[in-house]
């Protein structure tokens, strides 16, 4: 028979050690209480939540450091690295004991969760789990691993607004209809055995106009909504990675999940199981998928040309004329009483930006806000000239090329919270 401490002894010299020995001192403690280990028990924003209350228990002394919360948040928050919570819920007293270690990996963490009885300990996990992965007023953000409800992202695509997107050729409409006609449309689809799902790619330069669509419509869609900001992590795969976000997703349909940058999730190495898990029938039905691209030219044949993986293709190209005009006077309208800039002086602006993309276009229109309130004597149409010359030649590497082979500004990923409105 196995010694009690053999594993302790086996893995003495692994960082793995700490977590059974610290195990085998909770319950040495617990008397006869029933100790459970689990990762990442977010019971902090359970209690923020409203389901449970929390008591910071001081004897042991928690390990914690303050940080301010930046400038969206400005005030001092406080992370705990090794703490015992006293937590009452549903009429039940129990104890969650967090810690955090360094490795030569970078970090590890677990939770125990102290209760009356094993049936006490699991409802209250499962509880934790369920509804601190339940978006609510929150959108879920996949990263190193694991989900996180992010609130500030939720309120970003709130301030998103069709109304400030600017497309050609009615495509505005058309994805609005589409996506809305499908979430009605679920019973239709099973009498007809067709698959209820949908998949859109949205490809194009950066600074056009994706990322502000994708926040749009999910907000149109009011659909649990689930976003991948990276599948790279210390340990795992990336085909664990894409297990765990199609888990999750499937586990919330009807709901959205958006990829951005595409090219860079999906690499040679993760295709064919990221192929597969596109393929299913059943287990994807209710889900939309929302991807986006830069470089449609490194996504394999097999993902961007079969229809029943993405079934719609829509093009953000850079802006012609007639949608820079447009643009413009958005913001002409905005500007022009306070500016003096007149609506008759947007065509030559128009001509001069030939190349630009949305995204450089408003950038054009803040920096010339910028210098024209400095030298508000100049006038507002002759800086805005002299700020879409400077522009220009930012753009260009090589002044024997057409502008617009080398505009490729840096588009504001959909993690960012500001809104980009014209």
């Amino acid at each position: 028979m196995l010694k009690s401490n053999f594993f302790a002894d086996a893995l003495a010299d692994n960082s793995a050690c700490l977590a059974i020995n610290t195990e085998a001192m909770i319950a040495a403690e617990a008397d006869d209480k029933t100790v459970i280990p689990c990762q990442h028990l977010d019971v902090e924003q359970f209690a923020r939540l409203g389901f449970c209350k929390l008591e910071l228990l001081e004897n042991p002394r928690p390990g914690m450091f303050r940080y301010w919360g930046g400038e969206s948040h400005d005030k001092l928050f406080t992370s705990f690295q090794q703490v015992v919570w006293q937590v009452n819920w549903n009429a039940s007293s129990l104890q969650v004991i967090h810690i955090e270690w360094a490795t030569a990996c970078g970090g590890e963490s677990r939770d125990w969760v102290v209760a009356d009885s094993i049936e006490i300990a699991e409802s209250f996990i499962l509880d934790v789990e369920r509804k601190t992965h339940a978006p609510g007023n929150a959108i879920l953000v996949f990263s190193n691993g694991r989900w996180n409800r992010s609130q500030d992202l939720y309120q970003a695509t709130q301030l998103a607004s069709f109304d400030d997107l600017i497309l050609a050729d009615d495509i505005k409409e058309s994805i609005r209809s589409d996506f809305a006609h499908f979430l009605k449309s679920e019973d239709r689809y099973q009498r007809l055995g067709l698959a209820w799902k949908r998949g859109a790619l949205l490809i194009g330069p950066p600074g056009n106009g994706k990322t502000h669509c994708v926040r749009a419509l999910v907000k149109d869609l009011n659909v649990s909504s689930l976003y991948v900001q990276s599948l790279s992590h210390q340990h795992y795969t990336a085909e664990q990675m894409w297990k765990l976000v199609f888990e999750r997703a499937r586990g919330l349909r009807p709901c959205v999940l958006v990829l951005e940058d595409l090219d860079s999730l999906v690499t040679n190495d993760n295709r064919s199981f990221f192929l597969n898990q596109l393929d299913g029938f059943e287990q994807n039905h209710g889900m939309i998928l929302l991807a986006t691209t830069n470089h449609p030219d490194r996504i394999d044949s097999a993902i961007i040309d079969r229809p029943s993986r993405f079934d719609r293709k829509y093009h953000f190209n850079l802006p012609t004329t007639r949608d820079r005009h447009a643009y413009l006077s958005v913001w002409q309208q905005r500007l022009g009483a306070e500016t003096g800039w007149k609506p008759e002086e947007i065509e030559t602006v128009v001509s001069g930006t030939q190349g630009f993309s949305f995204a450089y276009l408003k950038e054009l229109i803040i920096s010339a806000v910028m210098k024209w309130m400095e030298s508000p004597s100049l006038g507002f149409a002759k800086v805005i000239h002299e700020q879409a010359a400077m522009l220009l030649q930012q753009m260009v590497t090589d002044l024997s090329e057409p502008p617009n082979k080398h505009c490729r500004p840096r588009e504001a990923q959909w993690l960012r919270t500001k809104t980009d409105s014209p």
